[in-house]
C-alpha cells in the first residue's frame, strides 16, 4: 500500500489553527459558526426601562426566538442618555452574534443632533438586521381647544402665534421632532414645553396646561378613548389600519409622515450569515398571524425588511430629522 504523505494527515483543527495564526477567518469556520448559532444565550439590549413600547416589542420577539431556537434570548434594559448607553454598549460588544440592540429613531437617527459627544457612529458601528414595526403618533388636543380637525388647529394656531403650547416627553424625543416637523410644514408658531416622559405631559394636556401633543399612539390612545383628550389625526401619510376612522395628518399636510420605529441591530462586524439567519427568523414571526395580531394590539404595524432596506430607511430618516433639528434650532446638550 502506498504510504500517504504527511500533509494528508492534517486535521481540520490543524488547518483552522494555521489559518488563524495567519490572521485569516476560514470559510469553514464562518459557515459552521453560523450553522451552530446560537449555542448559548443571546442578549437583546433595550435602551429604555422595562414597560415601554421598545421593551415590549423586544421581549415579544425574544420570547418567540427562544422558543424557535431552544436557546434563551434574554432582554437586558440599559436606560440612559436617550438610548446612547445601550447603543454604545452594543456597538463595542464582541461581534460574535450574541449581543444585539432593540433600536429606535433616537439610537439610530436623532441622538446625533441632540446629544454632544456621541460615543458611537449609528451607521458605521451598528449593523442593521430588520425593522420590527412602525408605531405612529397621535395628534390630540385638550377638549377645550376649539379645533376638531387638523385644518382647524392650523387656523387657530395662526390666529394666535406663540400663544399655544405643545407638550412632549422631552427634548429630542420623536414627539418633539414630529411636532417641529409639523410646525415647519404648516408655518405655525406654537411653544415647546418638554417633560420627563409622556405621563406628566399627558397629565398637563388633560388639565389644559398645554394645548396639543403629537405623541406615541399607545400612550395617548387610552386618554382619547376616555374623552380626556380629543384625537385629531394619526401622524402618518395615510390612515392607520387599526384606526381607519381617524384621519392622517398627511391628508391635510401633504408629505407629512412621522412615526416611531423599532429595530433589531448588531455590532458592525457580526457575521453576515448570522445576521441573515436572525433576519429570517424575526420576519417569519412578525409576519405570521400571531405576530401581526400581537404587534397591532400594541398599536404598531409589522415591517420585517432586509438589512439593506433597513439601512436605506435609517439613512433617509437621519437626513429628515437632521433638517427638522436645524429648523428647530436644537443644540446638542
Amino acid at each position: 500500500m502506498t504510504k500517504r504523505p504527511a500533509s494528508a494527515h492534517l486535521t481540520r483543527r490543524t488547518v483552522l489553527a494555521g489559518a488563524a495564526a495567519l490572521g485569516a477567518t476560514p470559510f469553514l469556520s464562518r459557515a459552521s459558526s453560523a450553522a451552530a448559532w446560537p449555542d448559548r444565550p443571546v442578549k437583546f439590549v433595550v435602551p429604555f426601562a422595562a414597560g415601554g413600547t421598545t421593551d415590549i416589542l423586544g421581549r415579544l420577539v425574544a420570547q418567540k426566538l427562544s422558543e424557535d431556537y431552544g436557546q434563551q434570548f434574554i432582554v437586558e434594559n440599559k436606560p440612559g442618555a436617550g438610548g446612547n448607553i445601550a447603543a454604545d454598549f452594543v456597538a463595542k460588544a464582541e461581534p460574535d452574534g450574541y449581543t444585539f440592540i432593540v433600536g429606535t429613531p433616537g439610537t439610530h437617527a436623532i441622538n446625533k443632533y441632540v446629544q454632544k459627544n456621541m460615543p458611537y457612529d449609528p451607521i458605521k458601528d451598528i449593523q442593521p438586521v430588520t425593522i420590527i414595526a412602525r408605531v405612529p403618533n397621535l395628534m390630540s388636543v385638550n377638549p377645550e381647544v376649539p379645533a376638531k380637525t387638523v385644518a382647524e388647529f392650523i387656523a387657530l394656531a395662526k390666529s394666535k402665534p406663540g400663544q399655544l403650547f405643545y407638550g412632549t416627553p422631552g427634548l429630542g424625543s420623536t414627539a418633539h421632532l414630529a411636532t417641529e416637523l409639523f410646525k415647519s410644514m404648516t408655518g405655525i408658531d406654537i411653544v415647546h414645553v418638554p417633560y420627563k416622559g409622556s405621563a406628566p405631559a399627558l397629565t398637563d394636556l388633560v388639565a389644559g396646561r398645554v394645548h396639543v401633543m403629537i405623541d406615541n399612539l399607545p400612550a395617548v390612545l387610552p386618554f382619547a378613548e376616555n374623552n380626556n383628550v380629543r384625537a385629531l389625526a394619526i401622524s402618518t401619510a395615510e390612515r392607520w389600519p387599526l384606526l381607519p376612522n381617524i384621519p392622517s395628518i398627511g391628508e391635510t399636510v401633504k408629505g407629512y409622515d412621522a412615526a416611531a420605529w423599532f429595530t433589531v441591530a448588531a455590532p458592525a462586524k457580526v457575521s453576515k450569515d448570522i445576521v441573515m439567519k436572525l433576519n429570517a427568523s424575526i420576519i417569519k414571526y412578525i409576519k405570521s398571524p400571531d405576530g401581526i395580531d400581537r404587534i397591532r394590539k400594541l398599536g404598531g404595524e409589522p415591517i420585517g425588511n432586509t438589512p439593506e432596506e433597513m439601512q436605506a430607511f435609517v439613512i433617509a430618516e437621519t437626513e429628515k430629522w437632521g433638517k427638522v433639528a436645524e429648523f428647530a434650532k436644537i443644540k446638542p446638550e
